[in-house]
């Protein structure tokens, strides 16, 4: 994240640098097309993606507390610590509204045709390509990310829903299965509502995968579901760190070029 920060504070000073005095001419100058999509639309995205990286940052903690939570509950009743599974739960979910909104915004931007040719037709073309695919690339971690906080976060308030004697062929169609009041929810059980971006009328992200594909997810012996979702959050958070680092030094060589 450090090499996606020095992108973004360069990007800021190459936007904020004072324009020189122009001569007593008369002239007609044009602001080169990849210089231009790097302050308005390559820099938005990098912020959005900042701010992501410090909200997923915020989940590990919550469900380490989560697991807490469980195991101070009493082993014959596993709603006897209701009110704290509930509330670290409820700081859960709103991680998700946040990283919902910018996952489809970013990947909105990425895919304007008007920044970003479809088919590139000079050099300018093919670094912008370059630099959509590696931020794509980045996008599709978070992305993931998200999908297993959510998917954690629907599967139990459905399975307590249930416990609460909501259950019945609606809450069963809505899951997918039934998930009695003594069951373990599968903790990636994402939500395409949230991240499908044909739902937003955006371009789908090319670089996405199946969240069961982290590693980590998958059950082995000895580890709860809890912890292997935090398993698997961690290996995201280093994914998306290698794949930010990578984008970011494109950005960098692209300022230096229009600086230069």
């Amino acid at each position: 994240m450090r090499r996606l920060i020095v992108a973004a504070l360069l990007l800021t000073a190459m936007a904020d640098m004072p324009t020189p005095t122009p001569p007593p001419v008369i002239y007609h100058g044009e602001v080169r097309p990849l210089c231009a999509a790097l302050s308005q639309h390559v820099k938005p995205v990098i912020g959005m993606m900042l701010q992501n990286d410090r909200t997923i940052a915020q989940s590990p903690p919550l469900f380490k507390r989560y697991n807490q939570d469980v195991a101070d509950e009493d082993p014959h009743d596993r709603y006897s610590n209701t009110g704290a599974r509930t509330l670290t739960l409820y700081h859960l979910e709103k991680l998700v509204g946040p990283l919902a909104k910018n996952v489809l915004a970013m990947q909105k931007e990425l895919g304007d045709p008007n920044t970003f040719p479809p088919k590139p037709q000079n050099g300018d073309d093919k670094q912008l390509d370059q630099l959509r695919d590696a931020l794509l690339k980045a996008l599709a971690v978070q992305a993931v990310t998200l999908d297993l906080i959510n998917g954690f976060v629907t599967t139990q308030q459905l399975a307590d829903m249930q416990h609460e004697g909501l259950s019945g062929p609606a809450i069963n169609a809505i899951q997918g299965s039934d998930l009695g009041p003594g069951s373990t929810p599968d903790p990636a059980t994402p939500n395409p509502m949230l991240v499908d971006p044909n739902q937003a009328g955006v371009a789908p992200n090319p670089y996405t995968f199946d969240p069961l594909a982290v590693p980590g997810i998958t059950g082995s012996v000895g580890n709860t579901p809890i912890t292997r979702l935090l398993s698997a959050i961690i290996w995201t958070q280093q994914e998306a760190q290698r794949r930010e680092d990578a984008a970011a030094q494109s950005i960098m060589q692209v300022v230096h070029e229009c600086n230069s």
